[in-house]
């Protein structure tokens, strides 16, 4: 009975000997920091701007004729192609060829009593102020002879390009006045699209960029699934009046798959950036830069979604704004970098991206 309480203390004591033997095992968990990100976007799309338009005819003329008479030949309608030259309206013709007949004799006339004139000059036998007065005659008549042959002509109203009849003002048969508006004629080879461009954006247009990605389009009302590339044609510098924007006029070909036509409605896309700008990547904020230490060169650190690792890249910087540092090469559209902490991180550090909580 004695044996067995210190049998107990030896098994006891040995135990005890065995668990000083083992060392602790003690596992660590690897701290994953949190990092602020930011991700690339095209820093030239703020400069991308829509603008409603209105549909322009690139040339019009009111044409009208230069003096009163009764109309007798007009068959134009709204919509008729013309071609140059082709005749569109005629007067009545009768007064002004009778007018011509008279200048011409008139003319005739004066033109063999200088004939004669000059032979008895030659001849002493009329005066010097004879001649003269002979002389001035043939003159004047020749210049009257001319005059009616324009009064004749203008009973012709006649188109100055090819174009297409936009509106008609009067009836066949009516009598007119002069400079009485008798059609608009519009050219119709090219159309031209007009903006208002407000008074913060007007001084982009002198620098619009020709080489931007987005080229500047036009959208017509009629068919929006349709985009043309348009020109920069010509802007006012002088205020629209009651508003603060200044007009500016594009102009592209006449389409040839839809019928477009002076007072539709359409929408123009510009991208109104510099060819300067277009070499600018992101601008990020300073704290997000920092200097390698080994050979100096500007780096961020660059967060990677599929390994959740980030890593510096070697970046070039451009001018230094108000709303951060311009990157030029180093980083593309898309990708996440480190904002902020940037002093604690090494290459291939597991990251988490940060995310704003409620209340937070």
């Amino acid at each position: 009975m004695t044996l067995l309480p210190k049998t107990v203390s030896l098994i006891v004591f040995a135990i005890t000997l065995m668990g000083c033997g083992v060392e602790s095992i003690e596992v660590i968990t690897p701290t994953v920091r949190p990092v602020k990100l930011v991700e690339i976007t095209d820093v030239n799309e703020d400069w991308i701007r829509m603008f409603p338009a209105k549909v322009a005819a690139t040339k019009r003329a009111d044409l009208a004729f230069r003096l009163s008479g009764h109309l007798v030949d007009f068959s134009l309608s709204e919509g008729d192609k013309v071609k140059k030259d082709t005749v569109l309206a005629r007067l009545d013709s009768r007064d002004a060829r009778n007018t011509l007949l008279h200048r011409e004799a008139d003319y005739e006339l004066a033109a063999a009593d200088f004939k004669r004139k000059d032979k008895l000059l030659r001849r002493n036998l009329i005066s010097q102020s004879d001649y003269d007065l002979a002389k001035a005659q043939i003159k004047a008549a020749r210049a009257n002879l001319f005059s009616a042959q324009d009064q004749l002509s203008y009973t012709e109203l006649k188109a100055p390009y090819d174009g297409i009849v936009a509106k008609v003002f009067i009836d066949h048969f009516q009598m007119v006045q002069a400079n009485q508006s008798i059609l608009i004629l519009q050219k119709d080879h090219n159309i031209d699209i007009v903006i208002q461009v407000p008074e913060s954006l007007i001084s982009h247009l002198p620098r619009f960029n020709s080489q931007a990605k987005i080229q500047a389009s036009v959208r017509f009302a009629i068919r929006p699934d349709l985009e043309f590339p348009v020109t920069l044609k010509e802007n006012a510098t002088q205020v629209t009046l009651g508003t603060q924007s200044y007009e500016v006029v594009f102009t592209l070909p006449q389409p040839k798959s839809i019928s477009v036509f002076p007072g539709m409605s359409a929408e123009l896309t510009v991208d109104m950036s510099s060819a300067k700008s277009n070499s600018v990547i992101a601008v990020l904020p300073a704290s997000a830069i920092m200097k390698r230490d080994n050979d100096s060169k500007s780096i961020v650190w660059v967060f990677d979604s599929d390994n959740r690792k980030v890593n510096s890249r070697v970046v070039t910087l451009g001018r230094v704004t108000a709303t951060g540092v311009e990157i030029i090469q180093g980083v593309k559209v898309g990708d996440k970098v480190v904002i902020a902490g940037v002093g604690a991180l090494v290459e291939d550090l597991n990251v988490k991206p940060l995310r704003k909580q409620r209340g937070v």
